[in-house]
Parts: structure tokens; C-alpha cells; sequence
């Protein structure tokens, strides 16, 4: 992981969204996305539908997270752009009793306050499909989590 530097008055904006994120995803649950989330937050990414609030944000990574309790990221790299971040991140935990990574380039757009308003993620999921798919201790949770997004 590329060392991430400490609060301090000079800090930017994305360094210190940076540091916030890999705080985050080194011990994640969803009621600490508040941390790097805005209220009004827009989220994109593969396989998910589009939210629009932290509220919403947190139920999609809960969903998430019963299928991959374990989940955790590591930051590889990050710069800044003219409103916001990009942080190339490597996801790794177990879904159904068997390990998973892959890697994600996000796109944040911060807010004054140092929160993100949007994210669109990027990465391939067709591994995390084939991956899910070869597992049958995995579908359950992941049966479970397609039904709740089909009742929203």
C-alpha cells in the first residue's frame, strides 16, 4: 500500500479523502460511510443499481458485505483531479468459504466538505460473477441480497 499522508493543515482535499478511504476499508461497515460519504451521495458500479443517498449507499453495501463478510481493500494509488480523486484499490475477502480479490479504480467527486458526492466505480465484474457462480455456498447470501434489491 502506497503510504498515505497524515491529517494536517496543508493537506489537500484528495489526500486527505484518500486517507479516509483506506481508513475505511481497512475495518469497513457500512454505518461508518459517513466518514467518506456524503448525505446526498450519487454511487455507480457494476452489478449494483445507481443510489442517490448514504442511506440507500449503506443498504447496497450491506448487501455486500453477507456476501463477503470479510471484504477489505487496500489502496495501491490515488490522484487528485479537478473536483475530486481517483483511487486505484484491491478488494479481498472469502465468498463461499474461498477467497476473492479483484482490483477497482474509483472516481470521487468531493464536496466542500471534504465528503464525496459521487462515485462511479470501475472494474471487470465478469470474475466476480464466474466466481460466484462456481461457489455454491455463496448463493444463498447472494439469493438473499438479489431479492432485496428486486423489493426496493
Amino acid at each position: 500500500m502506497l503510504p498515505l499522508m497524515t491529517s494536517n493543515a496543508g493537506e489537500s482535499a484528495a489526500a486527505d479523502f484518500a486517507r479516509r478511504f483506506g481508513e475505511f476499508w481497512a475495518a469497513p461497515a457500512p454505518e461508518r460511510l459517513d466518514t467518506v460519504l456524503a448525505p446526498q451521495v450519487r454511487l455507480v458500479a457494476p452489478m449494483t443499481p445507481t443510489t442517490h443517498t448514504l442511506e440507500d449507499g449503506k443498504r447496497a453495501f450491506s448487501d455486500l458485505f453477507e456476501l463477503i463478510p470479510d471484504l477489505t481493500a487496500e489502496v495501491r494509488r490515488w490522484g487528485e483531479t479537478d473536483d475530486g480523486v481517483l483511487i486505484e484499490f484491491t478488494f479481498s475477502g472469502t465468498a463461499g468459504g474461498r477467497p476473492i480479490c479483484w482490483t477497482a479504480v474509483d472516481r470521487f467527486v468531493l464536496g466542500e466538505d471534504g465528503l464525496a458526492t459521487e462515485r462511479i466505480s470501475y472494474f471487470d465484474s465478469a470474475p466476480i460473477v464466474l466466481t460466484v457462480a462456481r461457489r455454491p455456498r455463496a448463493w444463498p447470501s447472494f439469493g438473499r441480497t438479489q431479492f432485496r434489491r428486486l423489493r426496493r
